[in-house]
């Protein structure tokens, strides 16, 4: 009897299995033919994500709160007050630093302590690079506000030291813990992700100052190590030392080192430079970090390899623009939970 009873649970299991192929198959040719995206309706995380439409992304606009204060003042956590920047004496008086979070070549990252607010404090490593310290200053500065770039909180020349909100969930290359820790860890939230970076690399590329190229993205890692990820889980860019702005004539040159990630133009290193192009060039490898390893991502990378193949076009001029990488990647979402 329990022979036969094993071998009747074996024969259902096989025929399910089958049954689970026969309709898994379909629904990739579904996907595929009509644009069409499984609902991760059986995730209650995702049913509550803002849609984007094309409105919001021609204002950048994708937190779900927005800050209403100028641009020589801050907000923190979304508390309504409006807090005028931390001038140097700010800065030297009233900055409790905690400890270190992060460091490197060029500079110090403490986490401190402003009032009742976490904040991130940043100063130098030695006074020959305060350059590069100034550089970012500039940068956070010229962005400022912004939902796409770590919002500035104060700066001081003479000290010289930058600070910025503090994001505890820390790197982008952190995010598959982040998701985990945070039980969000499914399709929907991880390509809103997608949907984040595009804006930041688009933001970017049609800032009020011109075109600016991500410098520093040599290697996924490195790349990765630019970028935040804020409590709502959202991305915004951190490190802005190196952002040129790309010239019309002249195009721009990044001092990156030999990677796996550099555009073709990037390694051929031509007199003439390059443009925001190479942005394009590296967008199916952050895609491909951020969807993960579920059938969500799968069906994901799918979906959008055609355009993806475009983006890895070995002429810059064949790739498309980072309005329109948005806007296809908006379409997909569009559709997410229609099935």
């Amino acid at each position: 009897m329990a022979q036969r009873a094993n071998a009747s649970k074996l024969c259902f299991m096989l025929i399910a299995l089958l049954a689970f192929i026969a309709i898994g198959s379909q629904l990739i040719i579904l996907l595929l033919t009509k644009n069409v995206f499984i609902s991760p309706r059986f995730s209650a995380v995702g049913q509550s994500d803002r849609l984007m439409d094309t409105g919001a992304m021609a204002k950048h606009q994708f937190n779900n709160t927005d800050r209403h204060c100028n641009p020589e003042h801050f907000q923190l956590n979304n508390d309504g007050i409006c807090h005028p920047m931390l001038t140097c004496k700010d800065i030297q008086d009233n900055l409790t630093s905690i400890h270190k979070i992060n460091g490197g070549y060029h500079k110090n990252v403490y986490l401190a302590r402003w009032k009742n607010y976490n904040v991130t404090l940043v100063n130098l490593t030695k006074p020959e690079h305060t350059n590069e310290l100034l550089s970012a200053a500039k940068n956070f500065q010229k962005f400022h506000p912004s939902p796409f770039v770590t919002q500035l909180l104060g700066f001081c020349s003479s000290i010289p030291a930058i600070v910025t909100e503090y994001h505890r969930f820390g790197k982008l290359s952190n995010i598959n813990k982040i998701l985990k820790d945070t039980d969000k860890d499914n399709g929907a939230t991880r390509f809103r992700l997608c949907i984040d970076y595009v804006k930041v690399i688009n933001f970017l590329h049609s800032s009020p100052t011109g075109a600016h190229v991500m410098c520093d993205t040599d290697t996924l890692p490195n790349l990765l190590a630019q970028y935040l990820v804020t409590s709502d889980l959202h991305i915004v860019v951190n490190d802005v030392d190196r952002l040129p702005q790309v010239n019309a004539s002249r195009g721009t040159h990044c001092p990156n080192n030999p990677g796996e990630l550099l555009a073709p133009e990037q390694i051929v290193r031509s007199s003439k430079g390059y443009d925001e192009k190479t942005d394009i060039w590296k967008i199916p490898a952050v895609a491909e970090y951020l969807l993960g390893a579920g059938i969500h991502g799968n069906l994901t990378r799918l979906i959008l390899s055609k355009l993806h193949q475009k983006c890895r076009s070995k002429d810059p001029k064949l790739r498309p623009t980072a309005a329109e990488v948005l806007k296809g990647y908006l379409d997909v979402q569009h559709t997410f939970f229609t099935f």
